[in-house]
């Protein structure tokens, strides 16, 4: 079944029917799944160690409970064997299935760095008017980059169009310029200082820490345990 069958089109990975929309569920439910995990991790431990049923060193859970949602968050958007269809269509897997992002119609285009010791992990976070999300660097057999693709698609959208572009996706699309203009295209995002984007897992772990530590004493204060 397609959920827009006026872009749905044949996806060249092996006759997959690929359509505007497909993967808006999960991406719903990874969102969710995101918000819950610290709600979760929170709440039925300290349940559960207040009943006597399990021992309040599951209360610890709550030390990475928002590591955990973060990666569920970028992990369950990141996508391989991303490649374009007919009719503007980028086609990916994901850890929830496949899904079809409409270029055409993009609504938030941002950018995730991460850095590490060789070299930064830098992709694309693109989501479209269906609600389909998907994190992606490559194109299928690493023979390229979406850059070209999601640039041609945004200098094509009509004036008013109102694309959330987040200032370090407009430098490494080179659209800064174009965001910049007055024609409401493009919208400036979030803005980043170049020089804090090294410093952003040290700065992660330096607001997580206290809150995950906040976390964890109204835990074992809730459930009893202190």
């Amino acid at each position: 079944m397609t959920i827009d069958s006026r872009t749905s089109t044949t996806d060249a990975t092996g006759g997959v029917t690929a359509a505007a929309g497909r993967g808006r569920a999960a991406t719903r439910c990874v969102d969710i799944a995101a918000l819950l995990t610290p709600l979760l991790v929170f709440a039925v431990p300290s349940a559960l160690v207040r009943a006597g049923m399990i021992n309040d060193g599951f209360l610890l859970l709550n030390l990475c409970s928002l590591l955990v949602s973060a990666l569920v968050a970028v992990y369950g958007h990141m996508c391989w064997h991303a490649r374009p269809a007919d009719g503007d269509l980028l086609c990916a897997r994901t850890l929830t299935g496949r899904r079809t992002l409409d270029l055409t119609r993009l609504t938030k285009v941002g950018r995730l760095e991460v850095p590490g010791q060789t070299r930064t992990d830098d992709r694309l976070i693109l989501t479209d008017a269906h609600g389909v999300r998907l994190v992606v660097h490559k194109l299928r057999g690493g023979d390229g980059t979406v850059d070209n693709l999601v640039r041609r698609a945004l200098t094509r959208r009509p004036p008013g169009a109102g694309v959330v572009v987040s200032d370090r996706a407009a430098e490494r699309l080179g659209l800064r310029a174009e965001v910049a203009r007055p024609h409401g295209r493009l919208c400036p995002g979030r803005k980043i200082r170049e020089g804090l984007v090294g410093w952003l897992p040290l700065l992660s772990v330096l607001v997580l820490t206290p809150v995950s530590i906040g976390l964890l004493l109204l835990a074992l204060t809730l459930s009893g345990a202190l």
